[in-house]
Formats: structure tokens, sequence, C-alpha cells
């Protein structure tokens, strides 16, 4: 053998890591194929570590005799247990698939251009909490998409989102929101999301929207692909081709979200276009219901909360000036409308994904008024804000900048004495500025104990931006 060629030590690193390999394969949890799989992959990799180190002990250069030993480390035993771990992945994914569309054929009987798989989200492994009770995950070339469902009776909006890599985290920062307010409602709370791929770039509003409704239903029909009917007679109808693995589920509805104000009209034309049992109840709002950003319900009740918390300061916010700064932009429900209920709101300063808008010393009526034309724009950011209405010092940062040029007015109004920062400093240098008033009316949790490491907060997409409770200085937090 080559390994008897090489020095008493090397044979022996060679033989006990050989032994070891051997080992870890046969130990690891997995079907017998995998076992083998992982024996063969450890095998081949002592071999080809066995014919560099021979190449390197007898060719002079002792660095590579050092290279193949670590490389056969590496390969014999950390690759296979990185390989154990993403096929243990796929396994478990597999094993938790409830439904599937795969099987379906469209109307010319070709296989449809989206997929969708219903999972039993408490036997996926490593899922941060809370877990939903089932989740529906779409996937196509145009758009992917994640619905998920508390319990077999459970209601929430759908959300045109804007985070590609992460919109599942942000769905579930949205459904424990839903878990609360569905609580007088139905028992338990859904969201979905879903995130356009093939968006015209520099295109018109216009242009944008419409490729965004076509991703919205491919969306929505993926959702009803998996879901039982309700024939007239009221016996449980499963949809075609689909080998379902869970009880009879004929219970799902949507309603209008973030981007998508104006689409429930769509969602159940497309449920009475398939003869679904809820027809125009499937998706609350539309034209025949209500529209939940015209409303404003969740931001109306928080509001409520905040004058209360002013009043026992002895501050009326209705009637005299307050600062404030918040999270979120105006196009959001929540935020969107928390900056309307007073003409009162000295909006100093916001940020969303996008921007991080600054207004030092704003005209209380005129930003008001700018913010009711933003509100009302479909899918309007603080970079379509009138640059011209703001105050000398301020502006509109966009967040992917390298770094942000602090103007005196913006070093007075966060304390902060450097001439730039990043962008993420600037926003946890704002989070930290003294206001009156700190709204929270966008996605994210951006404050946590002392205590608390941001393992704990379950927000990896804000853990950069995260300050502790110790550190705000606002009077009332809303």
């Amino acid at each position: 053998m080559l390994v008897a060629h090489l020095d008493p030590l090397a044979a022996s690193i060679f033989s006990l890591m050989a032994i070891v390999s051997l080992m870890l394969a046969f130990v690891m949890l997995g079907s017998r194929w995998l076992n083998h799989y992982l024996y063969a992959f450890a095998a081949e990799s002592w071999v080809i570590a066995a014919l560099s180190a021979a190449v390197g002990f007898y060719s002079g250069y002792p660095e590579l005799y050092l290279i193949a030993v670590l490389t056969a480390l590496f390969r014999g035993l950390v690759l296979p247990y990185l390989v154990w771990r993403i096929i243990r992945r796929l396994r478990n994914i597999v094993g938790a698939v409830l439904r599937t569309n795969f099987y379906q054929r469209d109307e010319a009987g070709k296989p449809k251009p989206y997929v969708s798989f219903k999972l039993d989200s408490l036997k996926v492994d490593e899922l941060p909490a809370p877990r939903p009770h089932v989740e529906i995950f779409v996937y196509s070339p145009q758009v992917e998409g994640v619905h998920l469902r508390f319990g077999k009776v459970a209601r929430g909006g759908i959300r045109w989102s804007d985070r590609r890599e992460d919109f599942r985290t942000e769905i579930l920062g949205l459904v424990k929101a839903q878990q609360v307010k569905n609580a007088v409602i139905v028992p338990v709370g859904a969201k979905g999301g879903f995130y356009p791929k093939q968006l015209p770039v520099n295109a018109t509003r216009e242009a944008t929207q419409a490729a965004a409704i076509d991703a919205y239903k491919t969306f929505i029909n993926a959702l009803l692909d998996l879901t039982d009917d309700i024939d007239h007679d009221g016996a449980v109808v499963p949809p075609g081709n689909v080998v379902r693995k869970d009880e009879d589920d004929p219970y799902l509805v949507v309603a209008a979200d973030k981007g998508t104000a104006t689409f429930s009209d769509i969602a159940n034309g497309i449920a009475e276009s398939r003869g679904f049992w809820l027809g125009d109840a499937f998706a609350s709002g539309g034209s025949h219901g209500y529209d939940h950003k015209k409303m404003g319900i969740t931001a109306r009740g928080g509001w409520e909360a905040v004058k209360r918390h002013f009043r026992e300061m002895g501050h009326d916010i209705q009637n005299e000036p307050f600062t404030a700064i918040g999270v979120g932009d105006m196009s959001g429900d929540v935020f969107g409308n928390g900056m309307l209920l007073s003409r009162c709101t000295k909006l100093v300063a916001a940020f969303d994904h996008r921007h991080i808008f600054i207004d030092p010393q704003p005209d209380i009526a005129k930003a008001y008024d700018e913010r009711a034309r933003l509100f009302a724009l479909p899918r309007s950011s603080w970079d379509d804000y009138d640059k011209t209405l703001i105050s000398k010092g301020g502006g509109v940062f966009p967040r992917s900048a390298k770094s942000i040029v602090l103007t005196p007015e913006i070093k007075a109004l966060t304390g902060i004495e450097a001439d730039k920062l990043s962008p993420v400093d600037l926003i946890k240098a704002l989070l930290k500025s003294e206001t009156d008033l700190l709204w929270f009316g966008g996605i994210g949790t951006y404050i946590k104990a002392s205590a608390q490491n941001n393992l704990d907060v379950g927000d990896r997409a804000n853990d950069a931006l995260r300050i502790k409770g110790r550190e705000i200085r606002a009077k009332v937090i809303g």
C-alpha cells in the first residue's frame, strides 16, 4: 500500500484518520445508501490525500506533505459531515411535504410554470420560532413566495415583499403581530408574501404594477392548487393530481397588505373562476369589502395608546406639536396612517429598508400634506418626497451608500460629532436620538434587552441596527 511507503508517523496519521472516517460514515444518522455514500466519499478522499502526501514527501517539498495532511483532514472528516447535513436537511424537507402541485397540468396538458409545496412546519428541523401549523412555498422564474398559517382556521394579508433573500423572515415577523390582532376575529393568524422576480427595470409605475399583478396571480393560483374545495352538498373535494398526506383542509382566506391594497378583487376573481367554494369571500377587501389601508385599524388602535401616554405627561398631541422618529415609509398601512393621525406631528427622521429620511426642522403643515401625497401614491418610497420641502441639513439618503456626510443639523439631531457615518450607524444614532415619539410602523425588531443577544431576538436582517432598551431617549414608543 502507498501508505506503507510513508514514514511511520505519516502512516499512523493516515491510518487513524481512515478509521475515524469509516466510523463516522457508519455512525451518522441516515439511510443505508447515505452511509455507503459517505464511506465512499471518505475513502476517495484518503486515496487522493495519500497520493498527494507521497508526492510531497518524496519530492522534497514538506509543505506539499503538510497541505496533503490538512486536505485529508478536511476532506475525510469535515466534508462528509457537511455533506451529511445537507442531505439530511433535504431529506427532512421532503419528509415534511404534505402536498405538491408538481403533477398537475395546465389546460394545454403541459406542466405548470410554477410549483408549490405545502409543508408541515412542525416537522422541519431548525425553523425559527414561532413555527406555523402549515406553510405553502411557491417557486417559479417569475415569483417566489410563502404563506404561513397557524391553524386550520386563520386569516391574514398577502404582502408584496421587497426582500428577495429573506421574505420568509419578513412574513414571520408580520404573522407574530397577526396572531395578536386575530385573537378577537378568528382563533389564529396567517400571513403571506410574494417577491416578483421579473419586474421591469426603469419602468413606469403602471408597468411595474402590471408585472406585480401577474406575479400575484401566479402566487394565488399556486396556493389554491393545494387547497381542498367544498361542493354544493358540503362534501370536501380534494385538488386533482395531488397526493394528500394530511387531513381535509378547505379553509384558506387572504387579505390585503402592503402593496396589495387593491388586489383583493383580483384574488376573488381567481377564486370564482376556479369555482372555489368561498367565492368573493376568499379575499377580504376589494369593491365588496373594506380596504385595510383606508380604514387604518391597526394604526388607529396603536395611536390611541400613544395619545394616552402623552396625555399622562400633560401633552395633547392632537393640538400641540411633538417630534417623532419613525421606522417605515408612507406607503405602509401602520406607518402611513399613523403619521397622518395628527396634524401636529413633527416627523424629523424615518427609515425603511431602502432609504433614510431626515428633516431636522420641518414645516409641520407642508410636511403633513407631502406625507399625505405619498400615502396616496401607489408603492411610494421616501425617495419620492419633494426634496424642496426638506429643511436645511436634511435629505433622503440611500441605505446602499458607503457613508453619509453629517450636516450640522443632523449632528444636532443625533448628538453625533463625527463628520460622516455609515447608513447602519446613522440609523442606530437615530434610534438613540432624543425625541418625543418613536413610531414603529415598519418590519423588524430594533430594540432588545441588555441581557439578550441577537440570536434570542430572531430577526437576523436587523442585527446590525438593533440597540439596547436602556439606550433609548424617546419619551414614548408606539
